[in-house]
């Protein structure tokens, strides 16, 4: 996936070498960028050998996108709309597909190949990914496979939206107990232990329960409450003892932990008629119930000032480095491991920083001007001229701000005095 090759310079032999390398368990070659209109382009899917890979259409497309990103995901059963909101999303009546049969139309994660280009409140600008998932319900997949999918999808998003039909109860907690399964699935760095879920909340999405066909009235004691106060007495521990207690009370317990950032948007039913439900995506928006489509319209709007890049301390998410932590974690799962967040965002950090170091003394090779007279003052002058040519297309392809980052510029800097000499 990541090129990693050598620069000219021998001390490079000795820096840091990254322990994420190109996965033998892809088995990746890269195929042609994304061509003709958009659509969408598997990302990851299960093999017939019980393996997880990447999909290298989707590999190639990401490469391209050198941007920051923010990736906003949407996951629950089966057969209840998932797609139709994406499609929402992406403002068109049909692109991820939407069907009325009971089998699921999406198999593992796939992405929109067009990235939507936004920018957030704060002024910051970024590329915006859609990802559409398997349904955590599907009758042929086991309960470790939905596990792994849906924690998938909330390590690589900045925003996961969970999609279910009518209110929060018990019923919806118990189908979400996924949740609770998460901590034996990730973890936060490589000692210690498993992570509990506060500590994975720490590097959890922005989470956003949306309730479809709702019908419910928002009222608590007489008075009116907002939709997130509905969820937050929705996730209130139980009162009372014994084991069916306990396990009701460890799902509200892992929800608020995992996902301290929440919010929750109800959508009425669309439309009235039961057969024009079943082919909800060839009805024009003006048709549908106004409730639902300010309803829409707020999730939209929503969705589109809160999503940030995702980053992971100093590392911001550009199409490279998913594709280099994705591969990463489902190298993990692949080997019968635990996906470790730190341990995988250092590990591509530092493959893209030697992929920088090595592009950037390449270049400063093929820049020094060898036609100038051997004197000290025009090696000097073509020196500093390869160095700043160099030095621009290290800091446009290197990612972090930390230690990773600061030991390839040592390197670069040492590479170029040995070369002037």
């Amino acid at each position: 996936m990541f090129k990693m090759f050598r620069g000219r310079d021998t001390t490079a032999e000795s820096s840091p070498q990254s322990s994420y390398s190109p996965s033998s368990s892809s088995s990746l070659s890269l195929s042609p960028p994304v061509t003709g209109p958009a659509r969408p382009i598997r990302l990851v899917y299960y093999d017939e050998k019980g393996k997880f890979r990447m999909d290298s259409e989707a590999v190639a497309a990401l490469q391209l996108v050198k941007e920051p990103i923010g990736v906003v995901s949407v996951c629950g059963r089966s057969r209840q709309g998932k797609s139709f909101i994406l499609n929402q999303l992406l403002g068109r009546s049909s692109g991820f597909q939407v069907a009325s049969t009971h089998r699921p139309c999406t198999k593992g994660l796939w992405l929109w190949s067009a990235p939507l280009k936004r920018t957030a409140l704060d002024g910051t600008e970024y590329n915006l990914l859609l990802l559409d998932s398997e349904g955590i319900d599907a009758f042929d997949q086991t309960g470790t496979y939905s596990t792994q999918i849906f924690s998938l999808a909330v390590l690589l998003s900045s925003m996961f939206i969970y999609n279910q039909m009518g209110g929060i109860d018990e019923a919806a907690l118990d189908r979400l107990s996924l949740v609770t399964q998460m901590t034996k699935h990730i973890r936060v760095r490589a000692s210690g232990g498993r992570s509990s879920a506060s500590e994975l909340g720490q590097f959890s999405p922005i989470f956003v329960w949306l309730l479809r066909d709702f019908y419910l009235d928002l009222v608590e004691d007489n008075k009116r409450i907002t939709p997130r106060d509905y969820l937050e007495l929705a996730l209130r521990p139980v009162q009372g003892s014994g084991k069916d207690i306990a396990a009701k009370n460890e799902i509200r317990d892992s929800i608020r932990a995992l996902f301290p950032d929440r919010e929750c948007f109800p959508l009425v039913r669309p439309l009235n008629n039961e057969n024009d439900l079943q082919r909800l995506d060839q009805i024009s928006l003006d048709k549908l119930r106004p409730e639902f489509r300010a309803g829409l319209d707020a999730l939209t709007k929503f969705v589109f000032e809160r999503t940030r890049p995702k980053q992971v301390g100093a590392t911001v998410m550009t199409g490279p480095i998913l594709v280099g932590i994705t591969e990463s974690y489902l190298e993990a799962l692949n080997n019968g491991a635990v996906p470790t967040i730190s341990s995988s965002w250092q590990s591509v950090e530092e493959a893209e920083c030697r992929r920088a170091y090595d592009t950037a003394t390449e270049i400063y090779m093929s820049s020094f001007d060898r036609s100038k007279p051997p004197e000290e003052v025009f090696l000097r002058e073509s020196h500093d001229e390869a160095v700043q040519k160099s030095l621009a297309a290290f800091n446009a392809a290197a990612v972090g701000i930390g230690s990773v980052r600061k030991t390839y510029e040592g390197l670069l800097q040492k590479f170029f005095r040995r070369a002037l000499e």
